[in-house]
């Protein structure tokens, strides 16, 4: 730290250690001041304690390790970071305890013994005769310029010493005993202990998404944690004595002295569908407690119990229950499975393609989005509520898995009706959405009925019998061969979409016949396809089927889009949500900070420092009489050498001329 000598201060008898020397040197403390201000900023701008998924989603593999192995995603706790804070804690000491004794010392000196050659040579002086020079008219004079003062008999005259602003001392040990104190506070608040923990084998972050009861006893911390900061949610009516804290590139589950228990869940809106307001009541239950604690918590309005802060810091799904339609998309009818669920379930499910797990994520009651132009002109409104959606994961036998995000209503897209249903296979991916045309009851029904048809090569064949009678000249081999080609392009059409056909072509037809024959295939599957579309429209018992509406027209163009799509949907199963009973969580952040306090009192104590150290200034002044050549030497010094110090200096000399009929 900056050295707290002064060049009126007796000079030290002993010469300390290098070491220790190096220990209290001003380069080492700005040093380290440096990098705990480097430090401060990038655990400021860079989101702190995250998922270590979020940060590859955003930073990618390699600079996330690179990063992880700096410490940044957790800066505060990092190992550098503490042993900078010890460093400049001992340094700090190692400081004040050199050059404190001198400091207080130089507060009660008034160097009063120095020669005359030395009052001579300080930074302002001036020499005069008197007439006669009296003592305690030259301390009078002093004290009404706000010194105190100190007489001292010379052999060959008097000094009267003043001094004023002693304080300004105190400012340099405030502002370096402070700097001990704060990094007193950030060390009792830093994860020390569960680095020495760690590091003697009696503690091993938990990396594994497993339940509560499965978590090994090595990756759980005992109320005696002397501090933290950890989250935890809570579904309304539930209760909770743990909290989660993000450690290295996996969590420790934190022991509560407590119970919450969240009574209430509530949130507001505004119409962009951004959270307006939230709050949570909760109940707070506790051994030492005669009657439990009950409070409601909104952002910025915690609840305090000891060393404990609970915030109000998030909110989500607190496992909804779901009830879903399973489609297999590949199925000869329409017959969906009822799934019973609910959020953060894992289900798994058994189909003729493969057994697979489906992991409930996330249900979303508001979808905000903003409102076309034609929206916006009906309902004058900005935004537009897409309904209620799902979020969840398909995953097969090998571990690969497909997240999906399915509306649960229709949407508005070019005046037509759409079920939105995204897909994707990495979270830094966005959604690739389908866009299942509505039917005229706005239901999905007519969809599911025409791709069951086309799966089905029994009511294919039927369909297409009837549509496609054999004529008269046609054998019956040759009549076989076409009905059995519509039935080969249904199934690569099914399985590959138009794509699929112009593979097959591809690799069995002659290049020179290439074009003419995937023109002929994909003109069959065309008739096929609305031959078959023609039956589901029979069946719903529409009449017009000579002139079929424009509606029906786009619809069979909407939906033949989304089949070719298909083969890329992922596994051929589309989760409907057909009812939910909505159960809301909150996510409460919960900190033991012991060492807040202290920081609280290091800071203030910093101000004071400073505010010594800038606004109160240490004045001397000297009064010199020589009784030898009857002349009166007036010297002054200040610690800082600013501009009025000078006019100071006059206005004290005028004085003394006044009182003293002091002549030159």
């Amino acid at each position: 730290m900056a050295d707290l000598s002064s060049n009126s201060s007796p000079s030290r008898k002993k010469n300390p250690g290098v070491f220790i020397q190096f220990l209290g040197s001003m380069n080492l403390a700005v040093t380290l001041l440096m990098m705990l201000a480097i430090a401060s900023v990038i655990g400021t701008v860079l989101q702190q304690n995250q998922a270590f998924q979020d940060y590859i989603i955003k930073f990618g593999p390699f600079w996330t390790q690179v990063f992880n192995q700096l410490g940044l995603f957790h800066v505060y706790g990092a190992a550098w970071f503490i042993l900078v804070l010890l460093f400049l804690l001992v340094s700090t000491a190692v400081c004040v305890s050199r050059n404190g004794p001198s400091f207080i010392k130089d507060m009660k000196q008034y160097s009063e013994t120095l020669s005359l050659n030395a009052y001579k040579h300080q930074p302002h002086n001036l020499t005069y005769t008197p007439e006669h020079f009296d003592t305690e008219t030259a301390e009078a004079v002093l004290k009404e310029q706000g010194f105190k003062t100190k007489i001292h008999q010379r052999d060959d005259g008097v000094t009267v010493a003043g001094l004023k602003g002693r304080w300004n001392r105190l400012g340099y040990i405030f502002t370096h005993v402070s700097i001990i104190i704060i990094c007193i506070g950030a060390l009792f608040d830093s994860n020390l202990m569960l680095k020495y923990r760690e590091l003697t084998d009696q503690l091993a972050p938990e990396t594994r998404s497993v339940p509560l009861s499965q978590i090994p006893q090595k990756s759980w911390v005992g109320p005696e944690n002397f501090s933290f900061r950890g989250t935890v949610n809570i579904a309304e009516g539930q209760k909770s004595d743990v909290l989660f804290l993000p450690y290295e590139r996996g969590f420790l589950v934190q022991k509560l002295p407590f119970t919450l228990e969240v009574k209430d869940f509530r949130i507001e809106y505004y119409d962009t569908g951004m959270p307006k307001s939230f709050e949570s009541d909760l109940i707070l239950t506790a051994p030492d407690l005669d009657e439990p604690i009950e409070k409601t918590i909104a952002v910025n309005h915690p609840l305090f119990y000891k060393n404990y802060a609970i915030y109000q810091s998030s909110f989500g799904d607190g496992g909804s229950l779901l009830k879903l339609e399973v489609h297999p998309l590949l199925a000869p009818e329409n017959k969906p499975l009822i799934l019973d669920t609910a959020v953060d379930k894992v289900e798994p499910l058994k189909t003729p393609i493969g057994t697979f797990r489906v992991e409930l994520n996330d249900f979303k009651m508001f979808n905000i989005v903003p409102a076309t132009e034609e929206e916006k002109a009906k309902t004058g409104k900005k935004m537009h509520n897409n309904g209620p959606s799902i979020i969840f994961k398909v995953r097969n036998d090998q571990g690969k898995a497909w997240e999906y995000e399915n509306y649960m209503q229709p949407s508005l897209q070019d005046d037509r009706w759409f079920f939105m249903t995204g897909m994707r296979t990495s979270q830094a991916e966005p959604f690739r959405y389908l866009f299942i045309p509505a039917d005229e009851k706005r239901g999905k029904e007519r969809f599911f009925n025409f791709l069951a048809l086309i799966n089905n090569k029994t009511e294919t064949t039927k369909v297409l019998e009837n549509a496609f009678p054999k004529l008269d000249g046609i054998d019956e081999r040759t009549y076989e061969l076409q009905i059995r080609l519509l039935n080969q392009l249904m199934v690569l059409f099914r399985q590959k979409g138009f794509s699929g056909i112009t593979q097959f072509v591809q690799q069995n037809v002659p290049e020179k016949d290439r074009e003419k024959v995937e023109e002929y295939y994909i003109n069959q599957t065309s008739i096929a396809l609305q031959t078959l579309y023609l039956s589901i429209l029979e069946k719903e018992d529409i009449k017009e089927l000579a002139d079929i509406s424009d509606f029906n027209k786009q619809w069979f163009e909407d939906a033949i889009t989304v089949i070719n799509s298909l083969p890329s949907y992922g596994p051929p199963l589309f989760f409907d949500l057909a009812s939910f009973k909505q159960i809301e969580s909150t996510g409460l952040q919960i900190t033991k900070s012991p060492g807040k306090d202290i920081v609280y009192f290091g800071s203030a104590l910093l101000i004071i420092g400073v505010f010594f150290l800038f606004y109160v200034r240490q004045k001397r002044i000297w009064l010199v009489y020589s009784e030898t050549d009857k002349k009166l030497t007036i010297a002054g010094k200040d610690t800082k050498e600013l501009p009025e110090v000078a006019k100071e200096f006059e206005h004290v000399v005028q004085a003394v001329q006044s009182k003293l009929q002091v002549k030159s």
